[in-house]
């Protein structure tokens, strides 16, 4: 039989596998949110195109004084390869979040956190993951456990996004109980007599951060830049924006029965 990992490894990855599920968060919130607005000019393109007065009106209004691919303007195409990217960015969310749920099964019972919906997104990610097999055993549990909980379905508002549907998971808790498992993760390393760092961003090389030169630093993770170097960010997040954020994201996990 395989021996299992030490402990120490496995908490260590789970740090790295709650960083990449924070990651595909936003890789997934990011994608969705903009095929979400491509579907909305495509509708505004179909009902602005037409030869009625008002239809002219609005085209002259918004033709106006814009330059060309305004984003003001509705010119965002809802193309097949956008979906697809919506439903792999998905699919690698799920992937994510089962292996924290394995790093969360090794950390002792008295620092383990639990996610509302945890069962729900391991089914989910099974059938994810086993995407060519059909009547699978968490297929077959799913819709017989869960029978509202939609496969790759997304559900939305102007503020959350649920995955598995209006009776799925929201995206809010998941990222909260991220923060739970890390702090989790953190005391148990911490505990081991292993190290972690308490900013990512910091440099891995020994000394770096503190040479003088050059003053400007560009810290990044998955995100890598794609703008004009003139316009990176020079600045951290002021505090009071971070503490609004903040509370504004409890206020949204606050409404949340099983947060």
């Amino acid at each position: 039989m395989p021996v299992p990992a030490p402990e120490e490894h496995v908490w260590w990855n789970g740090l790295r596998w709650v960083e990449a599920a924070r990651m595909q968060v936003t890789r997934f919130a990011e994608a969705f949110d903009e095929a979400v607005r491509a579907l909305t000019d495509a509708d505004m393109r179909h009902r602005l195109n037409d030869d009625s007065d008002v239809s002219r009106s609005w085209r002259r209004s918004m033709d106006a004084n814009y330059p060309p691919f305004d984003h003001q303007r509705p010119l965002r195409v809802p193309s097949w390869s956008l979906h697809m990217q919506v439903a792999t960015e998905l699919d690698l969310l799920i992937v994510a979040v089962r292996n924290v749920l394995r790093a969360q099964a090794r950390i002792p019972e008295q620092h383990r956190p639990e996610v509302g919906g945890e069962d729900v997104l391991e089914l989910m990610r099974n059938v994810s993951e086993h995407w060519d097999e059909e009547g699978g055993r968490s297929a077959s549990a799913l819709a017989r456990d869960y029978p509202n909980v939609s496969i790759g379905g997304i559900a939305y508002t102007n503020n959350q996004i649920w995955i598995g549907g209006v009776d799925g998971v929201p995206i809010s808790r998941i990222l909260a109980w991220l923060g739970r498992v890390w702090r989790s993760l953190v005391t148990c390393l911490t505990d081991a007599g292993i190290a972690v760092p308490e900013d990512l961003m910091t440099s891995r090389v020994e000394g770096d951060d503190e040479l003088p030169w050059p003053a400007e630093r560009l810290c990044y993770h998955w995100s890598i830049p794609k703008v004009a170097e003139e316009n990176w960010p020079r600045e951290r997040m002021p505090p009071e924006v971070v503490d609004l954020l903040a509370t504004r994201f409890a206020s949204l996990r606050s409404r949340d029965y099983l947060d």
